[in-house]
């Protein structure tokens, strides 16, 4: 999931809507506006339904309220990579079925995205055209052309396996890309590679080290550090027994900042694991981990400044250290300088989706336990969340409600941890009709805010883009009754509002 820039979110899913036996997958995106509105084709646009399978998408945002998104794909018989590009109305703009970001007779998997800042994206994967797995990375225009070297540029080809690549921008229109690192044969260390925006090889051949302790570091996540650099944190198996926490900032020079091998940010007794990670916008990162201290799983977390200082408590705060286990934390930067964090949770149960918001000071925001997203029967998992770019969040995730498969839901928060629309009045149910309509239609609204409020009531429209539009419209017992006037043809937005109190949302759609 990623930001639309206007508040709102970009979804994208692997989907076996046409195969029942789910042995081939296709890709599916939906955009939902900031009031929670599906913006595109009911039940998402499909990215890809080619025969066979596609799985893994990855996504970036366009810089226009679109997405670019890449997948692995089984269409020539081996793992390829595909990518598409859907506009901000969910049209899609390149090849129907996506464009070869890669093809070759070895396989390619799980490309991970960036903005290029022109409308395209760079892509890293990881590439087994040598035999074990290396790094490649290869950027791609606004058009769908594929800018650099045909093959991709290859980032890491040392001896034995380079995976699991994360890459971040430079803030000059190149990339930063880290991996886990096996060329020692032994065991994976974490390594780092810079690309300028002409695929230019920046930094040593190969890559330079960022930890190459004993046992294995992996799983490593990435966040610029608001200087052309990036801060990099691990989980990381040194001691022998279980997984700690560490982490290290590289300068746009490709020098390390910080301690040898890392600064320790979590040795707690059991393992930390499932790291993720957040810039706070102001001087640092917070990290957030699954965390074994204690006979269940829970999330803690904990902050970095830039010359490597750990700002909260020593081995991190507890985020959520409830009955049952939490997992697969997800964080967000709030824009003050703290962070937003969902898990999964199963101390009601069955497995639910909650959420705690941290200020800068490691203080927590929210009730203890953190607010319930989605408690619906069966199973809620894997969350993913942005910010909505207004101090709260949005929220996504697999949900198991009907029992007999997994379905895709959404929610937001504001920053105080109210859930959105809901407010002095409940939320309300509204619909339009008819629509589409062509010169006046009629939203009712089942709220008694409408026949006490009559007076405070606004109307308030926007385009898929976000930008304001004006129409007439009066409020009469029946609702609102909005008239086309000047109106374009077009889907709009609606947003009912009672003394500033947003109650409803909607979708119009007007024709000639």
């Amino acid at each position: 999931m990623v930001t639309d820039g206007k508040n709102g979110g970009i979804i994208a899913w692997l989907d076996f809507r046409n195969d029942p036996n789910e042995l081939l997958g296709d890709i599916f995106a939906q955009r939902i506006s900031k009031n929670g509105i599906s913006l595109w084709t009911g039940n998402g646009t499909a990215v890809c339904t080619e025969g066979n399978n596609q799985t893994d998408p990855s996504v970036v945002e366009d810089g226009n309220s679109g997405v670019i998104i890449a997948w692995n794909d089984w269409r020539n018989g081996n793992r390829d990579i595909f990518i598409q590009k859907i506009d901000s109305m969910g049209v899609v703009q390149w090849a129907v079925n996506g464009v070869a970001l890669v093809v070759k007779a070895s396989q390619q998997q799980d490309a991970k995205l960036i903005s290029d800042g022109a409308g395209g994206a760079i892509a890293v994967w990881q590439d087994s055209v040598n035999g074990a797995w290396d790094i490649y990375v290869q950027r791609i225009s606004n058009t769908g052309a594929v800018l650099w070297t045909t093959a991709g540029v290859p980032i890491c080809t040392s001896a034995d396996a380079q995976i699991n690549p994360r890459i971040e921008t430079d803030g000059a229109g190149g990339a930063v890309i880290v991996w886990q690192d096996k060329r020692n044969g032994v065991d994976y260390d974490i390594y780092a590679q810079k690309v300028n925006a002409s695929g230019a090889i920046q930094w040593a051949a190969n890559g330079i080290v960022l930890c190459n302790n004993t046992n294995t570091q992996s799983n490593p996540k990435i966040e610029p550090d608001g200087a052309g650099g990036v801060i990099v944190a691990w989980q990381d198996k040194r001691n022998g027994t279980d997984y700690n926490v560490y982490a290290q900032r590289i300068n746009a020079a490709g020098q390390v900042q910080w301690t040898a091998n890392g600064v320790a940010v979590c040795t707690a007794s059991g393992s930390q694991s499932a790291v993720d990670m957040t810039s706070d916008g102001i001087s640092g990162a917070i990290i957030a981990w699954k965390d074994l201290r204690s006979t269940s799983y829970d999330v803690y977390a904990q902050k970095i400044n830039l010359a490597g200082i750990i700002q909260w408590a020593a081995n991190g705060i507890g985020i959520v250290t409830s009955s049952g286990v939490q997992l697969n934390p997800n964080a967000v930067g709030d824009g003050s300088g703290g962070a937003i964090i969902t898990w999964e949770d199963s101390s009601l149960g069955t497995s639910d989706i909650k959420t705690q918001r941290v200020d800068g000071a490691g203080i927590l925001q929210w009730i203890s336990g953190g607010i319930i997203i989605g408690s619906a029967p069966n199973d809620q998992t894997s969350p993913k969340n942005i910010s909505d770019g207004a101090g709260g969040c949005i929220y996504a995730w697999q949900d198991k409600r009907n029992t007999g498969d997994l379905d895709i839901y959404a929610h937001r928060l504001y920053g105080n941890g109210t859930a959105a629309g809901i407010g002095q009045y409940a939320y309300a149910e509204s619909k339009c009709f008819p629509n589409p309509f062509s010169s006046e239609a009629i939203i009712e609204i089942m709220h008694p805010a409408v026949a006490e409020s009559k007076g405070e009531m606004m109307l308030l429209l926007s385009d898929v883009l976000g930008k304001k539009v004006e129409m007439p419209f009066s409020v009469s017992e029946k609702g609102i009754c909005i008239k086309r006037g000047n109106g374009e043809a077009g889907i709009y937005l609606y947003e009912i509002v009672v003394k500033g109190t947003s109650i409803s949302q909607g979708k119009l759609i007007l024709t000639n």
